[in-house]
């Protein structure tokens, strides 16, 4: 997988999804989804709804770090947790690191 990839990450029940990215040895996360939710879909922290986007979605105007994420939405720490595991998987797996003869 190239490490910069689009990484998926959900509670057991599935009641949270993050969508994810390795940058360096960093998380960033570019939206929660709560498909169990059917409010309509915003961007935080401007608060700017996206009514075109799948409802349940927030999509984060500056990609935060895990410690970011969780100072802005404390309640979902579970699925912070499980990212956190994720996140360690990632970034100590040799195949996600790039291979330094390659273009």
């Amino acid at each position: 997988m190239r490490r910069d990839a689009l990484r998926t990450t959900r509670t057991q029940d599935g009641s949270k999804v993050a969508v994810w990215q390795l940058i360096g040895s960093s998380v960033r996360i570019l939206r929660l989804q709560l498909p169990r939710r059917s409010f309509t879909a915003y961007r935080l922290p401007s608060r700017t709804l996206l009514p075109g986007a799948q409802p349940g979605t927030i999509v984060f105007d500056t990609y935060p770090d895990l410690a970011d994420a969780r100072e802005l939405l404390p309640r979902h720490e579970d699925l912070w947790n499980i990212l956190r595991d994720d996140y360690w998987t990632a970034l100590l797996n040799p195949a996600d690191h790039p291979d330094p003869l390659e273009p």
